[in-house]
């Protein structure tokens, strides 16, 4: 920058700090916190009740004698395939089961499949030759390592659901 510009850089800088004391730049601030306020809330918006604690406790009930492990999130997407994988170690000797609950049940089903570490299909939820959907899956290990659980929502395009695991030692 050659030194003939000075003032136009001087004459800048106090326009820029007219600007930064002046409503107008606040006014751009509130607005800017306030959309980027909303895009944080929009998901959790969005996802339903599957985030809420109320639904996790009315789900995670139904293991019974069951010990609660964990629980996974599965939202179904128009944009994307409506299906979500989570991995865990199951150990040898504990019976696992994995129950599927969705937020609205009338939009469709959620069907939980176990596979194990070479991604072979061990159990799921839904009987390809009967046509039969079954609310939860129970699974007695034999052998420890990594298992797949895939949670697939069929017959809705929007939406949410929770697989929660849980165990028993034998």
């Amino acid at each position: 920058m050659k030194i003939k510009d000075k003032p136009a850089l001087m004459k800048t800088t106090i326009h820029s700090c007219e600007i930064l004391n002046s409503g107008y730049l606040n006014k751009k601030i509130r607005l800017l916190l306030l959309l980027v306020t909303g895009l944080f809330l929009f998901p959790a918006y969005s996802s339903g009740q599957c985030e809420s604690d109320a639904f996790l406790d009315k789900c995670a009930s139904n293991l019974g004698t069951y010990n609660y492990i964990k629980s996974f999130v599965a939202n179904a997407n128009p944009r994307k395939k409506a299906s979500s994988e989570f991995t865990y170690v199951f150990s040898k000797g504990s019976t696992y089961m994995m129950i599927a609950c969705t937020e609205n049940s009338s939009n469709g089903k959620m069907v939980i499949s176990l596979y194990d570490r070479d991604h072979n299909l061990i159990a799921s939820t839904y009987d390809e030759k009967t046509k039969k959907y079954y609310p939860d899956l129970q699974y007695p290990c034999s052998a420890t390592g990594v298992y797949y659980i895939k949670a697939t929502s069929e017959g809705t395009k929007s939406g949410c659901g929770l697989c929660i695991l849980g165990f028993s030692k034998d």
